[in-house]
């Protein structure tokens, strides 16, 4: 921020503040908790002001959405570079599903209806995971040879989205991480959202252990 103009900083630190009160109604509340009416009361202004900083609902979803996305790949991140392994991508985002269920259900439940991410703003931060998972994939051993690889060209999207963001794959690779991906997001989903019942919440770490092991890592 050295080169920014007072009323830059300014700028983003309202914008700062805006991301801030905004995942705090989602925590609390969930979507339907999130207004930027409520919000401009907080921050003090006007609600027409609040469109300076944000011109319509869906461009704070976006933001939060963005924001998820970033808060979750940073703590998988951080925690892969201490222990670089399959386990370790399922636990952390386990974990932060746990603490953050709205913002889980935001990025990776129900598509919200009537709005559209954009990929210009959204695409980067909600693949860097999947792309760290490749990345990992492609160097850690694993059930390689027992995978049925479908035809190549059923690659041919993923495999292009690999390359915009520079990782260079084979199809057993993208096959292997498809598999985790889903794996994980699957399971974390079926806790979040019900789906095995009352009383698992004690066994959720140790099923993403299972899965991580079941599927050979």
């Amino acid at each position: 921020m050295a080169n920014t103009t007072p009323r830059e900083r300014a700028r983003q630190e309202t914008e700062a503040q805006i991301t801030r009160i905004a995942n705090r109604m989602l925590d609390a509340d969930g979507l339907e908790g999130v207004s930027l009416r409520a919000i401009a009361r907080e921050l003090g202004i006007v609600s027409s002001a609040i469109y300076r900083y944000v011109r319509n609902r869906d461009e704070l979803l976006t933001i939060l959405i963005r924001d998820a996305y970033t808060s979750i790949a940073d703590e998988v991140d951080s925690a892969l570079d201490a222990d670089e392994s399959v386990l370790t991508v399922g636990a952390i985002m386990l974990d932060w599903s746990r603490r953050h269920p709205n913002r889980w259900a935001l990025i990776y439940g129900t598509p919200i209806p009537d709005y559209q991410a954009p990929r210009d703003e959204t695409v980067v931060p909600g693949t860097r995971i999947a792309v760290r998972l490749a990345t990992l994939l492609a160097k850690t051993p694993g059930a390689k040879d027992e995978l049925q690889v479908p035809p190549a060209h059923a690659f041919d999207a993923l495999r292009e989205g690999l390359r915009e963001m520079r990782v260079e794959a084979d199809d057993a690779v993208i096959m292997q991480c498809v598999t985790v991906w889903v794996a994980i997001i699957g399971l974390i989903n079926a806790f979040r959202f019900g789906q095995f019942g009352p009383g698992i919440e004690s066994a959720e770490d140790e099923l993403m252990g299972g899965l991580v092991s079941t599927l050979g890592y």
